[in-house]
């Protein structure tokens, strides 16, 4: 359980190195545009193992190692960075499908028009009054 819960630990902290680096913010940005336009959620785990591989490739961690030593040194390696990617991934395209459905709501909300209350009969002298049936 320990282990666990140093695992979560360090992956949260490398998610922050990332986001500090602006490619993790692209790369949550991208995926939160997948999910707004409902792109195929199989993309999720393809757009993390791309963006993880290119981190680990092209990205220059070393200004921010300072920062979290031991979750830079995790970062070095290029399957836990893809593990990391995965997750911002899957989470920013989880946060597009939410905030389009919040707009949809929004804009169902707003089409809709507001009931009017009734008045009262006795007010409004213009009103029908019920018809009674004759019974035969």
């Amino acid at each position: 359980m320990i282990k666990l819960i140093r695992f979560v630990g360090l992956i949260i902290q490398s998610i922050l190195i990332e986001f500090l680096h602006v490619f993790g913010l692209v790369a949550f940005l991208l995926a939160a545009a997948l999910g707004y336009f409902r792109a195929p959620s199989w993309l999720v785990p393809i757009v993390g193992i791309v963006c993880g591989i290119v981190a680990d490739k092209f990205i220059d961690q070393t200004e921010v190692i300072a920062l979290l030593e031991r979750a830079a040194s995790a970062n070095q390696r290029g399957g836990f960075l893809v593990i990391v990617y995965i997750i911002i991934v899957a989470v920013g395209y989880v946060a597009g499908a939410y905030a389009r459905g919040a707009m949809h709501r929004r804009k169902v909300a707003q089409a809709t028009p507001s009931p009017v209350a009734k008045q009262p009969q006795a007010a409004n002298p213009a009103a029908k009054q019920p018809q009674r049936r004759k019974r035969s």
